[in-house]
């Protein structure tokens, strides 16, 4: 039972592009620290964006078992929509807490000291980030299938 579900190609290749993405994330953002960043394996924000290169990935291989034409594709590229859709609505709202975190840190006194002045990393979720996600889920979606 395990073992049929594990060798469907529409439930690994996500799983697989998921764990490649963030291999490459981890790789390109310690080259650009110069430092090793073994942390960003388990972070979804970055460049390229996990959600957006799963559920690229899911909806490509999709796509590319039954048909593009098919409900079960349209299912799928509707659903990735909405997670690219709300993973960007997220990072804007993000954005704003944060404006709103550091005015009130910034105005009180007593805070200044305990390196909590700045509040700037909660989550990053950039356009390029989004789509360098789907673009790379696309690709490999299709070079693994």
């Amino acid at each position: 039972m395990v073992k049929s579900i594990l060798y469907k190609d529409i439930f690994i290749i996500p799983i697989v592009c998921g764990v490649l993405v963030q291999i490459l994330k981890s790789i390109i953002y310690s080259v650009a620290e110069r430092e090793a960043n073994i942390g960003r394996l388990f972070q979804a924000d970055g460049m390229p964006n996990l959600h957006a290169t799963v559920f690229a990935a899911l909806s490509t291989t999709v796509g590319l078992k039954y048909g593009f034409s098919s409900i079960l594709f349209a299912v799928t590229a509707t659903y990735t929509f909405i997670i690219v859709h709300d993973t960007m609505k997220v990072k804007r709202e993000k954005e704003k807490q944060v404006g709103i975190l550091n005015s009130i840190i910034s105005n009180i006194q007593g805070l200044k000291n305990d390196g909590l002045s700045d509040a700037t990393r909660i989550l990053q979720f950039r356009p390029l980030d989004v789509s360098s996600g789907a673009a790379f889920g696309i690709l490999l979606a299709y070079l693994i299938l």
